[in-house]
C-alpha cells in the first residue's frame, strides 16, 4: 500500500466554485454491476481543507467480509484566497473531482496560477 500525495489533473475556476480534479489510478465509482472501491474522507473549514482517498478491496470469502486498503492518498489546501462554504466530491474513473463552494463570487485564477494548491 502506498501513502502519497495526489496529483492534480486540472483546476476549473468559476465565480462561485473551484473544481479540482485529483488523479488517483484505480478509483472506480459504483455502477449497477459493481460497488465503488473508493472511500473519500473530507475535512474542511472556511479557510482550508484536507482530503484522504482510499482504494479498498473486499474479500467476500471471509466471514465477515474483510476490507483491505490497497492505496491511500492525501490532498491538502492550507489556505484559500477567500472563505469557502464547503466541499463535495464526485468519483470518476481514475479520479476524484472536488467541488469547493466559494462563500462570495470571486476569481481564484491568479492565485492558483501563482501559488497552486
Amino acid at each position: 500500500m502506498s501513502n502519497s500525495e495526489m496529483v492534480v489533473g486540472r483546476y476549473d475556476d468559476s465565480p462561485t466554485k473551484l473544481e479540482v480534479q485529483l488523479v488517483v489510478p484505480g478509483v472506480r465509482d459504483k455502477s449497477w454491476m459493481k460497488a465503488s472501491n473508493t472511500q473519500v474522507f473530507l475535512k474542511s473549514d472556511p479557510k482550508s481543507m484536507s482530503c484522504t482517498v482510499e482504494i479498498v478491496k473486499m474479500d467476500k470469502k471471509k466471514k465477515p467480509p474483510e476490507k483491505s486498503i490497497i492505496d491511500r492518498r492525501f490532498y491538502k489546501i492550507e489556505k484559500f484566497p477567500t472563505p469557502i462554504d464547503g466541499v463535495t466530491f464526485k468519483l470518476k474513473k481514475d479520479c476524484v473531482v472536488l467541488t469547493i463552494q466559494k462563500e462570495k463570487p470571486s476569481s481564484w485564477e491568479n492565485f492558483v496560477t501563482q501559488f497552486g494548491f
